[in-house]
């Protein structure tokens, strides 16, 4: 799943809490964008979710209910 439809499913952008870049190598392997987002509720309970390119690779979540 690519970003905008996670956050299409949960109803609101997530917030991004961490980015980071590693640049590939000509005919070896292509760049890699990491962008971790999280979308927390008041009473404390959250999710985050990893995206490579654009593609969600992993996520976890506490206190949801």
């Amino acid at each position: 799943m690519t970003y905008q439809e996670v956050s299409s499913i949960i109803g609101h952008p997530g917030e991004e809490t961490a980015r980071n870049r590693m640049e590939g190598a000509p005919g070896v392997m292509d760049p890699v964008e990491t962008i971790i987002y999280q979308w927390a509720n008041p009473d404390g309970g959250n999710m985050s979710a990893t995206f490579q390119n654009n593609r969600l690779v992993q996520k976890a979540q506490a206190g949801l209910r």
